[in-house]
């Protein structure tokens, strides 16, 4: 893990001993916010493989490599057509980088009946995978699905008792839906919902949009929309650039990564995989 730890933030404060939850394990601990750090974590996430076999001789990881600079972490999902494998799991390892885990559903999330269910679901993938207690994995609701405070909270629960830690990928901005039943959550179930994490996909700044061309690693300020009720220092990632370097593998598919920063690695990093 020499090439993770080099990339490492060093953080400037005393630890804190955390609060634990009554019904879970020590490992699924309220985040906490530093109150400085010396600088932003990066990170990529994408729906291909990171071993992909790309066009131009390089696979996906070598390809961020040669783009931006070696990642402390990649974001990977656990459904889909290029879904996380344990393979895929032993190349990301060996490379020295940690795993951001992400769940995409098409299904209904709206009744506590669906959040149980969902929760139920990634954690029997995460226990064939061989992901370790206490792992952050996210629920990514998208802009436009119908989601409602109840479901959250019963998802986040389950996710809860099945020995993971909750969170959400979402758009934050006030204008959907997620940020406001969120701040529902937040206002009304507290110490459930500050155990949850936030991975927000907004805003995508303009430059870092499908960039083509190699560029700056991050945008110098931490600005990602934050829910009412929690600060912009208490969101555990910024998903501020999508559809970068955009290639074709050895399928002829276009593949292409997003661009991601941890800001506090006491919130997130000991909760990757």
């Amino acid at each position: 893990m020499a090439c993770r730890n080099a990339y490492r933030t060093r953080m400037l404060m005393e630890e804190e001993k955390e609060e634990k939850i009554v019904f879970s394990s020590p490992a699924l601990t309220e985040p906490k916010v530093a109150k400085k750090v010396d600088r932003l974590l990066f990170g990529v996430d994408s729906s291909f493989k990171s071993d992909d076999h790309l066009q131009n001789n390089l696979d996906q990881f070598e390809w961020v490599v040669r783009n931006k600079i070696y990642p402390n972490f990649y974001g990977r999902n656990l459904t889909g057509e290029n879904a996380l494998t344990k393979k895929e799991i032993d190349f990301i390892h060996r490379k020295g980088c940690q795993i951001l885990l992400y769940f995409s559903s098409a299904e209904g999330k709206e009744t506590e009946t669906q959040g149980r269910v969902l929760a139920k679901q990634i954690g029997i993938k995460a226990i064939e995978l061989g992901i370790k207690e206490g792992t952050a994995i996210f629920l990514e609701i998208g802009e436009k699905e119908p989601v409602k405070k109840k479901f959250l909270l019963a998802f986040a629960k389950e996710m809860l008792v099945e020995g993971f830690t909750p969170g959400f990928k979402a758009n934050t901005d006030a204008k959907f839906e997620f940020d406001r039943e969120f701040s529902r959550g937040i206002q009304n179930d507290n110490e459930i919902f500050k155990k949850c994490l936030i991975w927000a996909v907004s805003p995508v700044i303009k430059e870092y949009d499908e960039m083509m061309t190699t560029h700056l690693i991050h945008p110098d300020n931490w600005e990602p929309y934050a829910p009412s009720g929690i600060s912009r220092d208490a969101i555990a990632v910024w998903q501020y650039g999508r559809n970068c370097h955009k290639i074709e593998n050895d399928s002829r598919v276009e593949t292409s990564f997003n661009l991601d920063l941890v800001r506090n690695e006491q919130v997130i990093i000991d909760k990757m995989f």
